[in-house]
């Protein structure tokens, strides 16, 4: 029986997630059901989704699908019912998916319609507003005893492998074997001060320089590539235009959060990067709709969801644009959903608006 996979705290949905599911084949089983978050009516949950599993059940069989295949698919979905802490820590709906080798089940912060669709595709589409309003981020955290990195939402967080950077700056290539002997205390703001014997300031201003060169270095290869989420630096002020000189990424915000970050934890960090990031992701989508608008006609801007649909299955779609109105968890998966999958796949952008011009639901600014 395939395990469920659990995403993380109220479960935030990624790229890989959305190209996980617009990418899978049949026969698929999508569920949508509203949820609470306490009180008597959780007692509710469970029932509601042996009635919807029971209907997907009929309907696979009715498909075509054995009755032992079709209780299997669904197996992992079933055992959710009988998990009450689950129920007790859910938001205001579910989305749930089962295919062959797949079952997933996303808490999410939108009231879902109970809605049971089995088809050879994923209902993709209704996850999108979530993933972009989530917005995904990044956050170095910098000081001179610890280097950290998160990837960000704004609702969850999590700490990721440096890479070939250095975990500190006594972790820097060369420091264990240094001369003239550093010695460091507390300075104000509770950043280490570090003093060379004999060699004064410039000793110390040539060590931090190396540090912040190996640590730049590092991140620039563990970002590279299509990599283009926003990038928040946690650290005393005076540190971010030394490593601005030294980071070739390019996605690094001018704003910081300032103050020492060793006495924070990645959820702190998270709560105060979100208010520098949220205004860059809503600037990310006006400036989509407009270039969007600008392509029309010049045939990197299109509007038919066919023509979408083959460029997205081709890697074309550099940005995906999704109206509100096409996302509906009543909606019947199809098309659009694999073109949510590919465009993920290849790195593309999804954005979610409330409208496009001329009317249309869908659009896509291609790469070529």
């Amino acid at each position: 029986m395939t395990p469920i996979q659990r995403t993380r705290n109220i479960d935030p949905i990624t790229p890989a997630d959305l190209q996980a599911l617009g990418t899978a084949s049949g026969p698929a089983v999508s569920v949508f059901m509203p949820t609470h978050r306490g009180g008597p009516e959780t007692r509710q949950g469970p029932m509601r989704l042996r009635s919807l599993l029971d209907r997907a059940e009929s309907e696979l069989v009715t498909g075509g699908t054995t009755a032992e295949d079709a209780a299997e698919l669904l197996a992992p979905l079933r055992e959710l019912g009988g998990q009450d802490p689950f129920w007790q820590h859910t938001a205001h709906g579910l989305a749930l998916y089962a295919a062959p080798g797949i079952a997933r089940v996303f808490r999410l912060d939108t009231e879902m319609p109970e809605t049971v669709h089995v088809s050879d595709s994923f209902a993709v589409r209704p996850l999108v507003p979530a993933a972009v309003a989530d917005g995904e981020f990044l956050i170095l955290a910098l000081s001179q005893n610890s280097v950290r990195l998160f990837e960000a939402t704004r609702g969850s967080v999590h700490e990721r492998d440096i890479g070939t950077a250095p975990a500190s700056m006594e972790d820097a290539e060369g420091r264990t074997e240094r001369e003239p002997q550093l010695q460091h205390q507390a300075a104000a703001g509770g950043t280490a001060a570090f003093h060379g014997h004999g060699a004064g300031g410039e000793v110390d201003r040539v060590m931090l320089e190396k540090f912040f060169r190996q640590v730049a270095g590092g991140i620039d290869e563990l970002l590279a590539g299509q990599e283009r989420r926003p990038l928040v630096l946690a650290a005393v002020a005076e540190h971010h235009p030394m490593l601005r000189s030294e980071l070739s990424y390019p996605h690094l915000l001018d704003q910081v959060v300032a103050g020492n970050p060793d006495h924070c934890d990645g959820a702190e960090l998270k709560e105060k990067a979100w208010p520098l990031v949220q205004p860059v992701l809503n600037a990310d989508a006006a400036a989509a709709t407009e270039r969007f608008g600008e392509a029309l006609g010049t045939g990197l801007g299109v509007s038919d969801p066919r023509e979408i649909v083959a460029a997205a299955a081709e890697g074309r779609v550099e940005t995906l644009i999704l109206t509100g109105a096409i996302c509906r968890p009543e909606d019947r998966p199809g098309d659009l959903d694999d073109a949510v999958g590919h465009t993920c796949a290849t790195s593309g952008r999804l954005v979610v608006l409330e409208a496009l011009p001329h009317g249309n639901s869908v659009g896509a600014i291609l790469r070529y």
